[in-house]
């Protein structure tokens, strides 16, 4: 999308520019955490844990497969990056509309 595209729709719907984008990002950053949280619940629920230390835990004691556990437990640690990121961006943001 263009700003070409943003001060039309901004037009149409008799808002600033600068009220769509602020809406835009904080609705895109509750999106993927939303997303983000499912996809840690799928995790928890595929193999009965609650945290990532929990999934190490029964690979190492042969409780569950190694395969393809060890690649959901990368997979689970960069979700849970991304989560803190997408976490510490919204703090950014709320406190700079404050």
């Amino acid at each position: 999308m263009t700003n070409m595209d943003l001060r039309k729709i901004a037009q149409l719907l008799e808002i600033s520019e600068e009220h769509l984008l602020e809406d835009g990002t904080l609705a895109f950053l509750e999106k993927e955490k939303r997303l983000t949280e499912e996809d840690l619940a799928d995790f928890r629920e595929r193999y009965g844990v609650l945290s990532r230390a929990e999934l190490e835990k029964k690979i190492k004691e042969g409780l569950t497969p190694p395969h393809p556990a060890w690649e959901d437990l990368i997979q689970w640690e960069n979700l849970e990056a991304y989560r803190a990121k997408l976490d510490s961006l919204l703090r950014e943001f709320h406190a700079s509309r404050v």
